[in-house]
């Protein structure tokens, strides 16, 4: 059975049975595309999903190229051969399958993300079960939401937008996460690359400017980790026009002047007394 696989995070890229799909006639297709696989499994609206896509036109003009989008989208991804079509369309409705024949990396996130949140850890930094989700978010997280995809619709790209920093935020927010748990687990050299990948995303954030200082100081690269504060002073002062909160310039001296103990050995020392 033909498998569809769809990359939003990031460029938008299709993969039908591990094979690219690049023959889309039209982006509006790809938008089309796209808002169908951010409600996988959803039976959306024909005449709310041609406004959004089509908002300056007439309601019979926006359905009319709802028709030629939906009809060139089926090409694109050879949804008229087999007896399984991917897309399924009514005269009120349409829907991309939700079941095994179709992932999404969105939704795969998701289901990671509300794993955690039901999970009842005291601590998401210190879950073993939940580790493995969040590096799941961290490796599905290529980039933004559709990077460098735009279409010539106001309520689309507002729509994205919206999707965009909600899913920014929470792919930020699973990294520092992972990035604790490995520094609690004294795996330094993953809390570095976690603290890294948020800094790519978002250069002036300062909890993983810290992470990546406390990472560097404790694999003993207390220079570097020193270079790191300086770093993200500029960075800060460029982007931002601020100085280091107190946590950080605190951070700072204790790596200067090696008061800074990882974790690990502070729990040896509680244990022994």
């Amino acid at each position: 059975m033909r498998q569809l696989a769809i990359s939003l995070l990031g460029p938008f890229e299709v993969m039908l049975d591990d094979e690219p799909v690049t023959q889309f006639r039209s982006d509006t297709s790809r938008a089309l595309l796209a808002y169908l696989a951010m409600h996988c499994g959803v039976a959306l609206r024909r005449d709310l999903v041609a406004a959004l896509l089509w908002p300056e036109q007439t309601d019979a003009g926006a359905r009319r190229n709802l028709r030629m989008a939906l009809s060139r989208l089926r090409d694109a991804i050879g949804d008229r051969e087999g007896a399984h079509p991917f897309l399924e369309a009514t005269r009120q409705t349409i829907r991309l399958v939700g079941d095994d024949r179709c992932t999404v990396d969105v939704q795969s996130v998701r289901k990671a993300l509300d794993a955690t949140s039901e999970c009842p850890h005291e601590r998401l930094e210190a879950c073993e079960t939940c580790a493995p989700r969040l590096r799941m978010v961290a490796d599905l997280y290529r980039g933004d939401l559709l990077a460098g995809f735009a279409l010539d619709s106001v309520s689309f790209e507002e729509w994205v937008v919206v999707e965009r920093e909600n899913l920014h935020w929470q792919a930020l927010e699973a990294l520092y996460a992972l990035a604790s748990y490995h520094e609690g687990q004294g795996a330094y050299e993953q809390a570095l690359a976690c603290a890294r990948r948020q800094v790519e995303l978002e250069p002036w954030r300062e909890t993983a400017h810290r992470q990546w200082m406390r990472a560097l100081a404790f694999s003993g690269h207390r220079g570097a980790a020193l270079a790191q504060y300086d770093t993200c002073c500029k960075i800060l002062a460029e982007e931002l026009g601020v100085e280091p909160e107190a946590e950080t310039a605190t951070l700072y001296e204790e790596i200067r002047t090696g008061a800074l103990v990882p974790p690990a050995m502070v729990r040896s020392e509680r244990a022994q007394v």
